[in-house]
């Protein structure tokens, strides 16, 4: 099943970068990608190929540069902070094309119960604050229904001063600031 990617992968530190690999004396072992078993995403981009591969213990994600299809492939390794990331991603997903057990996903690529929970809700608060820009939804509204379940304060001044308000809006910052580019330090664990 293919679905449209819901972000580049190439983004993404745990990313299996592959690309061809030199002709000179390298026999590189061939990869089959197309009879993955289950292809989560698979996208044409200017950039090149981009895939999730579904596995047992977590998702592969993959970009195959312009250029390398159906060639022997190598991989490359960005060297930058997330090296570490990186090799792991790589020797998990190598680890699987040759046909050993899946093995658990890094905990640096899965976020946690209470993140995801955290997570979910900064994407709410996120949904609203833009909805709000139409002219829907106040800080208050918002605190009432994604932050504060139960609340019961008024919009006066109880609320001007309150620390709920000032939590709301702390969230509603980080939601925005997530928007803005601060999804990438997700990406990279």
């Amino acid at each position: 099943m293919t679905q449209p990617a819901l972000w580049l992968a190439s983004e993404s530190a745990s990313t299996v970068i592959l690309d061809r690999a030199p002709e000179d004396g390298w026999s590189a072992t061939p990869i089959d990608l197309d009879g993955w078993p289950d292809i989560l995403a698979d996208q044409m981009l200017e950039s090149g190929r981009h895939m999730v591969l579904g596995d047992v213990d977590g998702p592969h994600r993959l970009w195959l540069r312009n250029g390398a299809a159906g060639r022997p492939l190598a991989y490359v390794i960005v060297r930058d902070d997330a090296v570490e990331l990186r090799q792991n991603a790589m020797r998990r997903l190598d680890r699987r094309l040759a046909g050993e057990p899946p093995t658990r996903a890094l905990s640096g690529l899965q976020p946690t119960a209470f993140q995801r929970q955290r997570l979910s809700m900064l994407l709410d608060i996120l949904d609203a604050v833009l909805s709000r820009e139409e002219g829907r939804l106040t800080t208050h509204e918002i605190a009432r229904r994604h932050v504060y379940a139960g609340l019961r304060m008024g919009r006066g001044n109880e609320w001007k001063s309150s620390s709920e308000r000032r939590r709301t809006q702390r969230l509603i910052d980080e939601a925005l600031a997530l928007m803005r580019g601060g999804y990438r330090r997700l990406l990279r664990g």
